[in-house]
């Protein structure tokens, strides 16, 4: 927005129950004296400004109210906000005259309350460096619609000096507290309250890269919508587990790990091998839970409805308790100090690891996004289509690595369509590249759900257990064919397709 200054901040979410502890083990804050004030969220009926990632609130503090409008929601740490004192609790729409804001809400309607919030706030100075920062806790109830929520979250805001002393100042007390990244806003967490969503599971959201963006800056504003996603669900799964958080999780970690790979002559440097060792770790710690929902949603349901088996008996109780358990597995995983240091470390990566300043990786750091984009959609288009060829001849493990390109090349084209003038032409390519890895995953499913069916047959004496196992996998077995017909059929599509970025 014109005009409206970027606050360089980061968020971390605090357990409730657990803000004042925290805010005694922080030592600015040990001895601050919290302060009271009420911020009431507006927005129109059909939540006009929500869906422009805006958020518009009046703050009473005392006998003063603040208006204030910010971004909410895409940005990862460098929101713009707006302020002004009004004369009273209701929004005063000629202050936002010239905004995007007012020119949005002039032809929405009316603005409604959305959402109170309470907050008690800490705050106190810090210095780190030649870097000054302004640390706030809050510690919230929001109320909506007669509902009720509690939360507590600590915001770091560089007042001056370089950024890097606001991510060693991060980094220092993610370690020593119970601190996790966070990007969910006030407003958002007061949109969700008012209006509960079918899922509060996150899906992959990015600004589109633009022609003018170098491959450095791109990367960024990918990798930390990437990062998002995976925060997002995983707070989500700290919460209550559901089997859309476990996947969209995974499909974050997938993206980030994808987008690595894209750009690995750019974000090259001495800590991209821990974090990429980081990032197979947890992917692995969600993977048997994922796998374990498809096998249970899919054949093994199938395969007792045919048969008319008895749920409670054979040996769907034992695939449901390893279910549970890779659950705790995952949740254990996303609670724990190691994801909360892998969430800060890529953070602090993305936005200032060495590779930004690297000399050695300078060239293609500012090397046209465009140019190294396009280059890897060819390769990857290429390797698909040479691998094509000799389908049927592919082992399983050789069919899994030929999914895994599609994949990657799923990702790219997603997120970089943006830098090429032939939308009907991207439209009619990704099309047949879903239809590839759509079919080409459940033929990997296929192949996991019979190892799981057997895994959990294994020591089993009772012939029930073996004769169950054996209808799971001969309804697995049994969708082979098609999906091979149709796997084939898919890659003969895509290598037909016309490359959207020629």
């Amino acid at each position: 927005m014109a005009g409206a200054p970027r606050q360089v901040e980061l968020r971390f979410s605090v357990p409730w129950a657990r803000a004042a502890e925290n805010a005694s083990a922080i030592k600015p804050l040990a001895d601050a004296k919290p302060r009271l004030f009420t911020l009431t969220y507006f927005d129109t009926p059909s939540g006009t400004l929500r869906r422009a990632s805006m958020a518009l609130c009046v703050r009473r503090e005392g006998g003063r109210y603040i208006q204030d409008l910010r971004e909410s929601g895409e940005s990862a740490f460098t929101p713009w906000a707006w302020e002004a004192e009004v004369a009273g609790p209701e929004p005063e729409l000629d202050v936002l005259r010239g905004t995007p804001a007012g020119r949005r809400l002039a032809r929405a309607g009316k603005l409604g309350l959305v959402c109170v919030v309470d907050v008690r706030r800490r705050t106190a100075a810090a210095a780190e460096g030649e870097s000054r920062i302004e640390l706030a806790l809050d510690d919230c109830v929001a109320k909506a619609r007669g509902r009720e929520a509690r939360f507590a979250e600590l915001e770091l805001e560089l007042k001056s000096g370089p950024q890097k002393g606001l991510f060693a100042l991060a980094s220092r007390l993610a370690s020593s507290g119970d601190l996790t990244p966070s990007f969910i806003s006030k407003a958002e967490r007061c949109a969700m309250l008012a209006r509960p969503p079918r899922s509060y599971a996150r899906k992959f959201v990015a600004p589109p890269p633009t022609r003018s963006m170098s491959s450095g800056s791109a990367f960024q504003i990918v990798a930390l919508a990437c990062l998002r996603q995976i925060a997002d669900n995983a707070e989500g799964l700290r919460s209550k587990a559901t089997p859309e958080l476990i996947h969209q999780a995974r499909v974050g970690l997938r993206r980030l790990r994808s987008l690595i790979k894209t750009f690995r002559k750019v974000a090259k440097d001495t800590q991209l091998a821990a974090i990429k060792a980081e990032l197979r770790w947890i992917t692995g710690e969600l993977n048997a839970a994922r796998n374990l929902d498809v096998l249970l949603d899919g054949a093994a349901r199938a395969a007792a409805q045919k048969n008319g088996d008895d749920p409670r008996k054979g040996l769907g109780p034992r695939l449901r308790a390893a279910r549970r358990m890779a659950y705790v597995r995952a949740v254990g995983a996303v609670e724990s100090v190691r994801f909360r240091r892998l969430l800060i470390d890529l953070l602090i990566w993305i936005s200032a690891g060495p590779w930004t300043v690297a000399k050695a990786v300078e060239s293609e750091r500012e090397r046209p996004v465009e140019r190294l984009v396009t280059k890897e959609l060819s390769k990857r288009r290429r390797k698909i289509v040479r691998c094509a060829s000799g389908f049927r001849s592919l082992s399983p493990k050789d069919r899994h690595r030929l999914r895994i390109e599609a994949k990657r090349l799923r990702y790219a084209a997603d997120v970089f369509v943006s830098l090429y003038r032939h939308p009907k032409r991207a439209g009619a390519f990704i099309a047949c590249l879903e239809e590839v890895q759509d079919s080409l995953g459940e033929l990997n499913d296929v192949v996991v759900g019979e190892r799981l069916a057997r895994e959990a047959a294994h020591g089993i004496r009772k012939a029930p257990h073996t004769f169950v196992a054996g209808r799971i996998t001969g309804a697995l077995k049994a969708r082979v064919a098609p999906l091979m017909d149709r796997a084939e059929a898919a890659l003969s599509a895509f290598a037909e397709a016309k490359p959207f970025w020629h």
